[in-house]
């Protein structure tokens, strides 16, 4: 991102006599909050800006681009890069590492996950997160990629805990067209998103959106874009020195959420646990019989 912005400010330079009050300020706003401007969109810039569109689009042409959208990409593609495990991976693997203990590394990096998570989490978003969850119908979870693993695990902890949930798998259905059926005034959606980004994820949640469900995202930073059409965002650490992101940080929230859940509802907990008990010892019952 760092080359876009000084290429930006080139562009900037060569054309500030040509550019009006309005444009300079836009293009100043763009240089100091690159990640910022990659979130928003233009609704969302004119706003903030107290600009109109059409200034926020002859500025992206005045710099050489074809407009926003043009100029706007060049961020979104340099942060998802960044965030994408595949070429970091890559990088560890062309530096030579010498005598290492593999072990020790992954445990420290899972160690600085999860202390870097837990002082990411905004504990106020954290409740409403416990208290949307709780007051659902039915809770229903996306994710690709690593992300889907991670669905599955949380799913499979809320049911423990006699939530209803549902993980959604991505197929011959798409997770918009599984999205259809569900009730605004009853339905969540939790979506975990960690690099590289998923547009099947994004477009679910932005359709959920669209469709007034309540949505919490749990992903690694405000800048990928199911945030901006989340009601709830956590922001977990994902780094890793291996082919695919680290889930610790994520699997640490979870857990967190599901315990103290099941601690709140500690009397539909106990039944969940005490049906779960009954059903093994039924189990084992009839693989005793001869």
């Amino acid at each position: 991102m760092k080359a876009d912005i000084q290429e930006l400010r080139r562009r900037i330079k060569a054309k500030m006599p040509s550019l009006t009050e309005s444009q300079k300020r836009i293009a100043n706003y763009i240089v100091e909050n690159p990640q910022k401007f990659a979130l928003s969109s233009i609704r969302q810039l004119e706003k903030e800006l107290h600009t109109s569109k059409s200034t926020i689009v002859r500025l992206a042409q005045a710099l050489g681009y074809n407009g926003f959208h043009e100029l706007k990409s060049l961020f979104l593609t340099k942060i998802r890069h960044a965030a994408d495990p595949i070429p970091r991976y890559k990088s560890f693997l062309s530096k030579s590492q010498g005598e290492t203990n593999f072990i020790k590394m992954i445990v420290d990096e899972a160690h600085h996950n999860i202390q870097e998570t837990f002082h990411k989490i905004d504990e106020h978003n954290y409740q409403k997160a416990i208290s949307l969850i709780e007051n659902a119908k039915h809770i229903y979870i996306i994710g690709m990629g690593v992300s889907s693993y991670v669905a599955q695990i949380a799913a499979y902890l809320f049911t423990r805990i006699s939530i209803k949930s549902n993980n959604l798998t991505h197929g011959g259905v798409s997770f918009s067209e599984q999205i259809i059926n569900l009730s605004p005034n009853e339905d969540i959606i939790i979506a975990f998103s960690f690099p590289p980004y998923s547009c099947e994820t994004f477009d679910a949640v932005q359709y959920a959106h669209e469709r007034n469900i309540k949505i919490i995202s749990i992903t690694d930073r405000v800048t990928n874009k199911v945030v901006q059409f989340s009601d709830i965002s956590l922001e977990v650490v994902v780094d890793s020195i291996t082919i695919s992101n680290s889930v610790m940080g994520a699997l640490v929230l979870l857990y967190s959420i599901v315990a103290q859940i099941g601690y709140n509802r500690k009397n539909k907990t106990l039944q969940a646990i005490e049906a779960i008990e009954h059903l093994r010892k039924e189990k084992t019952d009839q693989s005793e019989i001869p």
